[in-house]
């Protein structure tokens, strides 16, 4: 423990929020808003690619590799192994995640919900303004990497289920917040409704830092400070507020939300599993030798304030 001088700081920040699909899913004491059966995750995260001269690799972002722990996630909560795909590194080449794709979408069901999550570079065309995610086969044209509307076309052809989840950690990863509004449709009896989180706009870059997907895995895991309104239920729109909060604070950037209307704003995904303690997730700035640092109460002890650096590792 250090003992240090804090700095309380505040953000305006928007309040956001989407849910799943009909509830299902039960944990001991809370109904669920997600149903783990009829859930099926596609995940793609790259850190290292053939092309490195152009797409520089994360070497930092190898140890614990938050992609990994958010597959994981899902099948420990009880996403059956068939229903998840995760493609890393060498093996999410765009023939191999376009083939895998097709393959997890052929195979859902009406009422399922889909969970789409990426990691790694993205890129934007100037001229444009097409963005691709960049596989890990990407090269110099545009054509060799994986084009974000070409994402939204699969999902409408070969998707049954009803919801769909985008998740994004990566520059211009803003691109499915706006596609999605344009992918929401309603034909008859069948509803099909989009829904994003992603770590940027899709005009501005992404940190090469896990915040985005740390700030999603805590939501998830019912961790306690995500939980905003103290009930003890975390709910999507509060892990959208909350990774909005840190992504401005950490990394001084701007998450984007869209939830179609299709989706409720108060969809129960966790129950809060840690115990409530006072001032810990606190965002501060601490004054270590005359100059000011951005980081969070991590543990608290008496008058005694643990602190974690914003950018720096956990040691």
């Amino acid at each position: 423990m250090q003992s240090v001088q804090l700095k309380l700081l505040a953000a305006v920040v928007a309040l956001v929020g989407v849910s799943f699909g009909a509830p299902a899913g039960v944990c001991a004491k809370t109904k669920l808003d997600w149903d783990p059966e009829h859930t099926w995750v596609f995940a793609v995260g790259i850190l290292e690619w053939e092309h490195s001269e152009i797409y520089p690799s994360f070497p930092a972002a190898m140890k614990n590799r938050r992609d990994a722990q958010l597959v994981q996630y899902f099948k420990d909560a009880g996403v059956p192994a068939k229903h998840v795909t995760y493609l890393k590194d060498a093996a999410a080449t765009k023939e191999r995640i376009q083939h895998d794709f097709r393959e997890l979408l052929d195979q859902t069901d009406k009422g399922d919900l889909l969970i789409f999550y990426f990691a790694g570079h993205g890129s934007r065309d100037a001229d444009t303004g097409e963005i691709w995610f960049a596989n890990y086969d990407a090269g110099n044209s545009n054509a060799s990497a994986w084009n974000i509307r070409s994402i939204f076309t699969a999902i409408d052809k070969h998707f049954s289920g009803n919801r769909v989840l985008l998740l994004a950690d990566c520059c211009h990863s803003g691109a499915l917040y706006e596609e999605c509004p344009r992918r929401n449709h309603n034909d008859g009896d069948e509803e099909l409704a989009y829904a994003a989180l992603t770590s940027s706009y899709s005009h501005n870059t992404s940190t090469g830092n896990w915040t985005y997907s740390d700030s999603v895995l805590a939501g998830l895991r019912g961790e306690s400070q995500v939980d905003l309104n103290h009930d003890g239920i975390i709910e999507l729109n509060e892990i959208a507020q909350y990774t909005d909060l840190e992504l401005a604070f950490l990394e001084g950037q701007k998450s984007m939300f869209f939830a179609a209307s299709a989706f409720p704003r108060t969809a129960k995904l966790a129950e809060v599993e840690d115990e409530v303690t006072p001032r810990v997730g606190q965002r501060v700035e601490v004054e270590s030798k005359g100059r000011w640092y951005r980081a969070k109460i991590i543990d608290v002890d008496g008058d005694q304030t643990q602190v974690h650096y914003a950018g720096y590792g956990d040691d």
